[in-house]
């Protein structure tokens, strides 16, 4: 079946209309804004306008952001569709299980970069940072949805979501958040998507380019991408979508 833009962009429509209406979902998304909001008002009460703190809150909404909206937002979207029987009716109404995904995917990543822009600006980091930073959130991000991908795909409803993608994407969350704590999580933390992205975002925010820095961090980033849609690729072929 041939690859429509059109039907993608229809099930896009359809998902961002239906966004405000799934609870769920809406939390989701709205948590990492909500959190910003909290913690850079009480830490910058505590501590007043100190760079480490205020990338310490950064880093950490940032990190919940890739978890809870990149992750288990795109997870939730596809086992809604087969909690509530109607997966296999869109499947059968014509739209192949590529251009499903796809539909997916571009609400996921809509709603992930609009909640990194609000962080962005709520914790008052300069505009002449943002291009670079929508790079590196744009890698990130890519990696965290394939991820997501793989765990709706494997989960039959939206509570099995939670019990087949809560330990994987805490690992993600928590080792980065504790490298600076113990030297050992730091070796770990090394080899996650995440803790190279705090590096690069670290990098760009004292130093205001990324174009002299390690390389490392990238090379990390992109293996990630790769990995994690190739893992896609294989539990997609071998799991399918309409289970």
């Amino acid at each position: 079946m041939n690859f429509s833009i059109r039907k993608v962009k229809a099930l896009t429509k359809k998902e961002m209309k239906s966004f405000l209406k799934n609870s769920n979902v809406l939390v989701m998304c709205l948590l990492p804004i909500l959190f910003s909001v909290i913690y850079n008002n009480i830490f910058s009460g505590l501590y007043g306008d100190d760079s480490t703190s205020r990338m310490m809150i950064f880093n950490m909404c940032f990190n919940m952001n890739l978890i809870m909206v990149c992750s288990f937002v795109i997870a939730m979207l596809i086992a809604e569709e087969k909690e509530k029987n109607t997966l296999r009716t869109i499947l059968l109404s014509g739209v192949s299980a590529p251009e499903f995904l796809a539909g997916k995917v571009l609400v996921t990543f809509i709603l992930s970069q609009i909640t990194n822009v609000l962080i962005f600006f709520i914790m008052g980091l300069e505009v002449q940072y943002l291009g670079w930073f929508l790079v590196i959130s744009f890698l990130v991000v890519i990696c965290m949805i394939e991820i997501g991908a793989v765990i709706g795909i494997l989960s039959p409803n939206q509570m099995a979501t939670g019990v087949i993608g809560m330990p994987v994407l805490m690992v993600l969350l928590l080792i980065p958040a504790f490298a600076d704590l113990n030297e050992g999580m730091k070796k770990i933390a090394k080899f996650t998507p995440n803790y190279n992205m705090n590096m690069l975002f670290k990098q760009l925010f004292e130093t205001g380019s990324l174009l002299k820095g390690e390389i490392m961090p990238f090379v990390v980033i992109l293996i990630w991408v790769i990995l994690s849609g190739a893992v896609f690729f294989i539990t997609y072929n071998k799991v399918g979508l309409d289970k």
